[in-house]
């Protein structure tokens, strides 16, 4: 699965890769402040293979003195109404949230998550990144009634090694099945992993998807 951000893609050459691959794109971004929810749409143009079905990803971003522990439930059901409108799409078959929600947004965060559930098709998945930190034994996860969590394994500042030596060993639950890895900051994929969620910090080309692939040879 390769994420593509807020720049122009061109990833029609996909369609000659002969690998079984997808794509996650940017939708939107909303900026979560304490009276309103604004809304950035994806600004630059995507182009995908043909038929091609494709992971809506939402980014969520609590503006500073906003926190989503301090939405009441009314606001919760309406931000979810809002995301489960913005995955309408013919083309979209998975709506994946992208929020770093702090230890007091938790439980919002979930609640937020179930009333999301409710609002999809049945046939949509849902899918949220998460922090390496997140994927613990009794982690607030289990509550969260999402198809995949996708800890990313970069950018994770002073306690990278440490958090990378734990998922060679395997993802652990209830993180299991996939990883987010990028490709300036590649690490072996741990074992058991099923989806890899690859970032760029560059526009995809068939060059960059190349080295992806040649990176999960052992």
């Amino acid at each position: 699965m390769l994420w593509a951000w807020e720049r122009p893609e061109d990833l029609r050459f996909l369609a000659d890769s002969g690998r079984p691959v997808r794509v996650a794109f940017l939708l939107a971004t909303l900026a979560l402040t304490e009276t309103e929810v604004r809304e950035q749409p994806r600004r630059y143009p995507l182009h995908v293979p043909s038929g091609m079905k494709l992971q809506a990803t939402v980014r969520l971003e609590a503006q500073p003195k906003a926190s989503l522990a301090n939405y009441p439930p009314e606001r919760l059901q309406s931000l979810a109404e809002r995301l489960a409108a913005l995955a309408k799409r013919p083309e979209v078959t998975g709506l994946q949230l992208d929020f770093d929600a702090r230890a007091s947004e938790y439980e919002a965060y979930v609640a937020l998550l179930q009333a999301l559930r409710r609002h999809l098709p049945s046939t949509m998945t849902l899918s949220i990144t998460g922090l390496a930190s997140w994927c613990a034994p009794g982690s607030w996860l289990t509550r969260a009634p999402v198809d995949e969590v996708v800890p990313q394994l970069f950018r994770m500042g002073p306690d990278a090694s440490t958090w990378r030596a734990r998922f060679a060993r395997g993802v652990p639950a209830p993180c299991r099945g996939s990883v987010g890895l990028a490709l300036d900051e590649w690490q072996a994929v741990p074992p058991g992993v099923s989806t890899l969620y690859v970032f760029n910090p560059r526009p995809w080309t068939p060059e960059a998807f190349t080295r992806a692939v040649t990176g999960l040879s052992p």
